[in-house]
């Protein structure tokens, strides 16, 4: 489930998210491409929260896109991708940094793990 999560925004998107304003910000490596690959725990806890808010666009459009005529679908989705963009712009995240982390969270156990607990605690926040 968390791996088509992070897997269906990752298409869905093609933007990164920011950081919240009040976390860390120690850097911490998460690829081998140098400071490209250097993400902030401020990142990593705005990475969590965009992407709840994402997800819940997502399902509403895909439920929602399932009914309409092709063309209203489309536009649909298109209204969806403009919403999501400004969700990572809400976070401090562009959809680089936002893809990078989604590639990073599919590849390593551990992030995976860290973002789904801060997800959990979002969500049990609300």
């Amino acid at each position: 489930m968390v791996r088509y999560l992070f897997a269906s925004s990752l298409l869905l998107l093609m933007v990164p998210l920011p950081a919240f304003a009040g976390l860390a910000q120690s850097p911490r490596h998460i690829s081998g491409d140098g400071a490209a690959g250097t993400v902030s725990d401020r990142q990593i806890h705005a990475y969590a929260s965009a992407l709840l808010e994402i997800e819940k666009v997502r399902q509403s459009v895909s439920f929602r896109a399932e009914k309409l005529p092709q063309d209203q679908a489309a536009l649909l989705k298109s209204r969806a991708q403009a919403e999501m963009i400004r969700i990572l712009g809400r976070h401090d995240l562009d959809a680089e940094t936002f893809n990078r982390i989604s590639a990073r969270v599919d590849e390593q156990r551990r992030l995976r793990r860290e973002v789904k607990q801060l997800m959990m605690e979002e969500r049990l926040a609300i």
